[in-house]
């Protein structure tokens, strides 16, 4: 979207069986590095170009996990399952943007406004945890950022 260079044939390709899976790699392209927020917007364009019934917000949740596995070809990750990578985020879906989502929680995860990590663990590791990092100091990380980026468009 950001290049207007069309609308990828997800459900398509989907169908047929090939691999696909979503990711998010830095502000070039996409808007936040937030996963379920580029599974809301796959979801919504394929409901734009072929109606409402084009995907489900479970299928969008299975392209950004199973999917991204699966296309990196790794049976190590992309599900909690015995034996694989322990990696997980959880949301608080009592917090105001699910309010009246909490019947089914993926459609909550996905239709509503992205929010914000309440747990992450990440190879067993807890690396957030009450929507707050635990692994840096991040009001030091977020001024040596704009000091850089101030720099860089200064020269």
């Amino acid at each position: 979207m950001r290049l207007g260079s069309g609308i990828a044939p997800v459900c398509e390709l989907h169908r047929r069986g090939v691999p696909v899976g979503l990711g998010v790699d830095g502000s070039a392209s996409n808007d936040s590095g937030h996963l379920l927020a580029e599974a809301r917007q796959a979801m919504l364009l394929q409901r734009v170009a072929h109606g409402p019934g084009a995907m489900t917000a479970r299928t969008a949740l299975e392209l950004a996990t199973r999917g991204g596995a699966e296309v990196l070809n790794r049976d190590d990750i992309g599900a909690l399952a015995p034996g694989m990578a322990a990696d997980f985020v959880a949301f608080d879906l009592g917090a105001p943007g699910f309010a009246g989502a909490q019947h089914d929680p993926v459609a909550a995860l996905v239709l509503c406004a992205p929010a914000s990590v309440a747990l992450s663990v990440i190879n067993g590791r807890v690396v957030a945890r009450d929507g707050r990092l635990t692994t840096l100091d991040l009001p030091v990380v977020l001024e040596q950022h704009n000091r850089l980026a101030h720099e860089l468009v200064n020269g």
